[in-house]
C-alpha cells in the first residue's frame, strides 16, 4: 500500500463506510491524518450522498438505538449518548450529524452517533422565551457553511391572544438569536421541522393571513425567513380525520397523508413535491389500503431502498416493512433488538463530520512529505475525479 499514489489510496478510502474508515486511522500516521482531513471529509461525505450508501436506521424516546440499512439483517443496538437522561428526543439530522435533547430541552446537543464527536450547545439566551409548546427545526446552510437550529414556541396568553416567537443558534457563531416568526399557527406540536432543500418545513393553518386550510411553512436557513407553500391538492377530502405527515425521501419534500373514519385509519397516501416549490409537481407515489398494513394508527415513510424500487414504511411504532412501488406490496420484516417502548424512526448517513473542529483548531500535522502530497491532492485532481 505504501506504494499507491496518494491520490490512489484516498479514493480507494472514500468509498468505505465511516465504520471502516475509524477502524483504518491505525494503519498508519499518513492514514490518520489524511481520514481527519476536512477535504477528505467532504469528499467521503459527498460520495456517500451520490452512492445512496452508509446508511442508518434511529430508534429515538426514551432511549437512542441504531441499526446500519445496508444490511440483509437489521440488528438495533443502543447507542452511547451525551445526554445524561434517558428520554432522548430527536430534532433532525443532517450530514450524519443529528441534534438530541432531553425530555426538558434543557440541553441540546449535536451529536455524530459514529464519531461520537458532539457539542453542547448554550441555553442561556433562550430561556426568557414565553411558555408554550415548543418546535425545533435543524439544518445546514452550504452558503455559509454552517450549521443552525431554530426554535419556535407559540400558544396562547391568558387573554387568548396568540403570540409565536422564534430564535436560531447558529454553531459558527455559537450563540442565538432572535429571527423571524410566523403568524400561522403550526398544526402538530410533536412534528419537528424537516429539513428540505436548505429549509425546515412544518404544516400549518393560515387563517390570519386570509387563507383557510393546510398550509406548509418553509424556514429558509440561509435567508432566516419563513415563506407558504400551498398544499391544498392533496388535502381535499371533507368529513373525514386526516393525519398529515412531513417528511424527506430521496432529497424531495414529501406527505404521508393519513385518512382517517373516527380515528381508525383507512388507508394512506404517499404525496411526492418532484419540483421544489411548485405545488403543481405534487404527485400521489402510491396509495396503500388497510389490507396491506393491517395498521390501526398511522404509517410513516423513512427511506428509499438503495435501487429506489422500495419505501422503508415505520407502522404503527414498531412495525416494519418494504413497500415495493411495482407490486404494490408491503413486506412485513421484524429487526432484531427492538427496544421496548413506544419509539420514533429516522435515517442518518454515516459521516465524518467532526463538530469540535468547528470551534477548535486542527492542531496536530502529519510528516512533511505525506502532508503536502495529500493537500496538494485534495484540493485538485481528487475534486475532479468525484
Amino acid at each position: 500500500m505504501a506504494a499507491l499514489p496518494t491520490e490512489i489510496i484516498a479514493e480507494i478510502l472514500s468509498q468505505l463506510p465511516v465504520k471502516s474508515l475509524l477502524r483504518f486511522r491505525c494503519v498508519c500516521k499518513s492514514w490518520y491524518f489524511l481520514i481527519k482531513t476536512p477535504n477528505f471529509v467532504k469528499i467521503h461525505l459527498d460520495q456517500t450522498i451520490i452512492s445512496n450508501s452508509d446508511r442508518h436506521l434511529l430508534l429515538y424516546y426514551p432511549r437512542l438505538d441504531s441499526a446500519e440499512l445496508d444490511q440483509n439483517l437489521v440488528c438495533f443496538s443502543e447507542v452511547l449518548h451525551p445526554l445524561e437522561p434517558q428520554a432522548v428526543h430527536l430534532f433532525g439530522s443532517c450530514n450524519g450529524i443529528i441534534c438530541i435533547a432531553d425530555l426538558h430541552k434543557t440541553d441540546i446537543f449535536l451529536f455524530n452517533p459514529l464519531t461520537k464527536s458532539h457539542y453542547n450547545l448554550p441555553l442561556n439566551q433562550i430561556l426568557n422565551l414565553k411558555v408554550g409548546y415548543m418546535l425545533f427545526g435543524f439544518g445546514y446552510d452550504s452558503k455559509n457553511d454552517d450549521y443552525k437550529i431554530l426554535r419556535l414556541v407559540q400558544g396562547f396568553t391568558k387573554e387568548k391572544v396568540f403570540y409565536s416567537e422564534a430564535q436560531m443558534y447558529s454553531l459558527n457563531n455559537n450563540s442565538w438569536k432572535s429571527v423571524q416568526g410566523i403568524s400561522s399557527y403550526l398544526l402538530f406540536s410533536d412534528c419537528h421541522g424537516v429539513l428540505v432543500n436548505e429549509a425546515l418545513h412544518f404544516l400549518a393553518n393560515s387563517e390570519e393571513l386570509g387563507l383557510t386550510g393546510e398550509y406548509i411553512a418553509s424556514f429558509d436557513l440561509q435567508t432566516e425567513s419563513f415563506s407558504l407553500m400551498d398544499c391544498s391538492k392533496f388535502v381535499h377530502k371533507i368529513g373525514n380525520y386526516l393525519m398529515i405527515l412531513l417528511a424527506q425521501l430521496g432529497g424531495c419534500l414529501c406527505a404521508l397523508v393519513n385518512n382517517n373514519t373516527n380515528f381508525i385509519l383507512e388507508g394512506a397516501d404517499l404525496w411526492v413535491m418532484k419540483e421544489y416549490e411548485n405545488k403543481e409537481s405534487w404527485v400521489r407515489l402510491y396509495s396503500i389500503g388497510q389490507e396491506c398494513i393491517q395498521s390501526r394508527v398511522q404509517i410513516k415513510p423513512i427511506v428509499y431502498s438503495v435501487d429506489g424500487k422500495r419505501v422503508l414504511l415505520q407502522i404503527d411504532s414498531l412495525k416494519f416493512g418494504w413497500y415495493d412501488l411495482e407490486s404494490e406490496n408491503v413486506e412485513m420484516f421484524t429487526p432484531q433488538g427492538l427496544p421496548d417502548g413506544s419509539l420514533e424512526t429516522e435515517s442518518f448517513l454515516g459521516s465524518l463530520v467532526s463538530l469540535e473542529d468547528k470551534h477548535h483548531s486542527d492542531k496536530e500535522t502529519s510528516p512533511r512529505q505525506n502532508k503536502n502530497d495529500v493537500d496538494s491532492f485534495l484540493s485538485s485532481e481528487f475534486k475532479l475525479i468525484l
